[in-house]
């Protein structure tokens, strides 16, 4: 069995996972192993879409030629791959869709945002895929910001002061081809290819992955708009800030479904509370994330 760090919990897997931190440990917060998922979850809590079935504490996702995926109890990952599944996209849906359902089966939330280390704590990015999370944080890791987490941050609160604080997911950030000359970096080799016929690219840091909690600092919310030509920077006032915010659940129909929208509530609500919040607006089309970076730090550089 492997041994990782992920998420903020200690990870046993029979499959290998070059996108985890190895670390080692005594006892597993979560297992992972490879055999039959079951055919369907039974009872009357279970909501029932095409491809998946949710409970409050079980998960299963059935993805025609990659795998089957059930999730228990937060601690149980049953993995069924289809014959001739490529292995990239067994991990991939692992990492997301099942992970997601392990953090919300213990009661911790993903939130779709990447990172960066700030203040003795972190700056986060929210937004919906494209909007230019994994660029933005790169492109800030290149100004010497360190790169904390990518896509998803996960939130919890403090044992020592109630305050919400934030964990990485894994060490690897996820980038489109186009990124990569939008930052002026060399280009990622197949090997990186994230799925076949993907244009899709990891870069890994797990040297300088720091797996430790963190206050959040300030957030950032991202957004495209067609009315605008350079970015653009609003703060938002508590109340805007917690709507902005919330709507950012990762797998938002797994926290329904599992129940876990008052928890999500509380912690969103603690958070925006107490956290500077902004609204950013970038140029539908066209390379700004250069400009985007320069305004950016100059509002982290701001006290609130």
């Amino acid at each position: 069995m492997y041994q990782y760090w992920g998420y903020g919990l200690l990870i046993e897997s029979e499959i290998e996972f070059p996108e985890l931190l190895p670390y080692s440990f005594e006892t597993p917060d979560a297992t992972i192993t490879i055999g039959k998922t079951p055919d369907y979850l039974a009872g009357d809590n279970v909501l029932s879409r095409v491809r998946v079935q949710i409970s409050p504490n079980e998960y299963l996702l059935k993805l025609l030629n990659i795998a089957n995926y059930y999730v228990a109890e937060g601690s149980t990952v049953i993995v069924e791959p289809n014959a001739g599944a490529d292995e990239k996209s067994i991990r991939l849906f692992l990492l997301s869709s099942a992970f997601a359902a392990i953090l919300y089966q213990r009661n911790l939330i993903p939130l779709h945002a990447s990172a960066i280390e700030y203040h003795d704590g972190v700056a986060l990015f929210c937004g919906p895929s494209g909007l230019g999370k994994s660029t933005t944080v790169t492109m800030l890791g290149q100004k010497g910001y360190k790169i904390f987490s990518d896509d998803v941050c996960v939130l919890r609160s403090s044992t020592e002061n109630g305050a919400i604080e934030a964990l990485p997911s894994y060490p690897m950030v996820k980038l489109w081809e186009d990124s990569f000359s939008k930052l002026d970096i060399e280009m990622a080799g197949e090997d990186n290819r994230l799925r076949p016929q993907l244009p899709k690219y990891a870069r890994f840091y797990h040297q300088e992955f720091n797996i430790s909690p963190k206050p959040i600092k300030k957030i950032f919310m991202l957004e495209k708009s067609k009315l605008i030509a350079k970015p653009e920077i609003e703060k938002l006032g508590p109340l805007s800030a917690f709507s902005e915010v919330q709507k950012n659940a990762y797998r938002s129909m797994q926290m329904n479904a599992m129940l876990k929208r008052n928890v999500h509530f509380e912690m969103i609500s603690k958070l925006t509370m107490r956290t500077p919040c902004y609204k950013v607006g970038r140029p539908e089309f066209g390379n700004s994330v250069e400009a985007l970076c320069s305004l950016l730090e100059t509002y982290l550089h701001l006290n609130d």
